[in-house]
């Protein structure tokens, strides 16, 4: 479910919780009409039970719902890597394993020196998704937008991106003279 449902689905229920439980507020007009006949006390601390529950099962769907939707790799700084379980948008736990792999590739042969920039790695993974998608049937949303989104973002993260900062820099220098 969209993020926006989650949110639109719980802020709903909570408004109708609220509304009800106003019912039963302290002083309110039932309290008035049973006087002491009835302690409402206890239906109070349920409503404030269950809507703590409600709030902090919120809280836990709307941010699964932020992982999932960002894509976000899992990555583990202290080791240096990142999990296999990484999804990319394919309609499969295959799928987003034959792009980790492809991602994996990439870097590895980046950090060879294959490339000479990050957005040169990052336009042959670009390559890369659209070979696998035109060859392989099983796989032939590799092509789609999310997925190229979600490799780009991943390769950005594990291998930078060029500016062109540095070389401006040279060429600025050069011209100056102080080359």
């Amino acid at each position: 479910m969209a993020h926006s449902k989650v949110d639109n689905t719980f802020n709903g229920a909570m408004d109708k919780l609220k509304e009800l439980s106003s019912v039963f507020r302290d002083g309110g007009k039932l309290e008035a009409a049973c006087s002491d006949d009835c302690d409402l006390g206890g239906v109070r601390s349920a409503f404030e039970e269950l809507m703590g529950a409600m709030r902090e099962a919120h809280t836990e769907a709307t941010m699964d719902e932020d992982v999932q939707e960002a894509g976000a790799p899992d990555y583990n700084p202290s080791r240096g890597e990142y999990a296999s379980n990484r999804e990319y948008g394919m309609f499969s736990d295959e799928g987003n394993a034959e792009i980790a792999e492809l991602v994996d590739d990439i870097v590895k042969r980046h950090e060879a020196g294959e490339f000479g920039s990050p957005e040169r790695a990052i336009d042959a993974a670009m390559s890369d998704l659209m070979t696998l998608s035109d060859d392989n049937d099983d796989f032939s949303e590799a092509s789609d937008t999310d997925v190229r989104d979600q490799v780009a973002r991943d390769l950005d993260m594990r291998i930078g991106r060029d500016s062109g900062f540095g070389e401006a820099i040279d060429y600025m220098k050069k011209l100056a003279g102080l080359e």
